[in-house]
């Protein structure tokens, strides 16, 4: 029986060890992450087997994901698809394109805070293009591109995918650990809190959300409860916001506001609240820094006379500009 006892007691002692060790790690995965270096693959991303042994199935549309590294991806893993999926899983030509024009857009020292890109079918969620992060300290992100929608009508027509990533970007941008603290939970939050985490005093969301947003919250919070109440509240406070899809949340308004930003020729005289939002990030030199780079590799920046080489939506024009999103959504950004 003392045999007995002293074998109970020390499974309990194993056992708490382990208990608190699985609830005090600073760098907890939010979602389950594969490892990459197992699928074969050489740094275009190209299959060196045929083989779906093993593949796991996603859910929403999953096709291939890959490792951000520097200016390449490596493939981490295929997910098990049959019929067009498996189509566009094997057309990583396609696959590389994509990367391309998003490597365009986000540059080297922005990259860094992205480690995973991933190409799924957008059909199964109805969405162009996402950001989720990786750690739930918000230090690391992966993007999604639909490449359903990346080709419809052609690779980027209309400019919809680069404005997509520019857009999908921007949450990285306005969400990453530099501008919101994960460790500082709602109830002790003295800033704006989107959701991920307590916004920090300088950062963009939060003077986004102090000077534009703070005198209409309550209004706001009443109209968010359903379709037909937000619809009035922009038609109400339309001349704040660039798109009617801003008006879905501050951190929806911020995202669009920097697409805007970058994608917008002339710099805004501030005569509306959403020109003055634009204004904001013309008063941050990294962010004129990041539109110069933007606009300089996909050839928007020309002489005078010159015709842009590249093209992009007008602004407000882009496919879901006129809608509005989930404003309760936002530890997945999905579009």
């Amino acid at each position: 029986m003392k045999n007995i006892k002293r074998i109970i007691a020390f499974l309990f002692i194993v056992l708490s060890i382990l208990a608190v060790g699985s609830c005090n790690n600073d760098d907890e995965i939010v979602r389950t992450k594969v490892e990459a270096g197992n699928s074969g693959e050489n740094g275009n991303g190209n299959s060196g087997s045929g083989s779906n042994t093993g593949q796991a199935e996603g859910n929403e549309g999953e096709i291939t994901l890959y490792k951000v590294d520097g200016d390449n991806i490596t493939k981490i893993k295929d997910y098990k698809v049959s019929g067009k999926d498996l189509e566009y899983q094997k057309d990583t030509d396609k696959h590389n394109e994509i990367w391309e024009l998003a490597k365009k857009i986000i540059p080297l020292n922005q990259r860094k805070k992205m480690s995973e890109f991933l190409i799924y079918n957008g059909e199964v969620t109805g969405s162009a293009g996402f950001v989720v992060e990786i750690k739930s300290d918000l230090s690391d992100w992966q993007m999604g591109i639909a490449i359903n929608y990346a080709y419809e009508g052609g690779f980027n027509a209309g400019g919809e995918l680069a404005y997509t990533i520019i857009h999908e970007f921007g949450h990285v941008l306005t969400l990453n650990d530099t501008q919101l603290d994960a460790a500082i939970t709602q109830a002790n939050c003295k800033n704006y809190f989107p959701g991920e985490g307590c916004a920090r005093d300088n950062s963009y969301i939060n003077e986004l959300h102090s000077k534009y947003w703070n005198d209409i919250w309550s209004e706001y919070e009443d109209a968010k409860k359903d379709e037909a109440s937000h619809a009035k509240f922009y038609e109400k406070y339309k001349d704040r916001y660039v798109t009617q899809y801003a008006s879905t949340n501050p951190g929806e308004d911020i995202a669009e506001v920097f697409a805007t930003f970058a994608t917008t020729k002339d710099k805004p005289s501030g005569s509306t609240i959403a020109e003055k939002k634009m204004l904001l990030m013309y008063d941050r030199s990294e962010l004129v820094e990041f539109r110069n780079h933007i606009r300089r590799n996909l050839g928007l920046k020309r002489a005078k006379g010159n015709v842009a080489s590249f093209e992009l939506p007008e602004p407000g024009s882009w496919k879901q500009a006129n809608t509005i999103g989930n404003p309760y959504k936002t530890k997945c950004r999905r579009h």
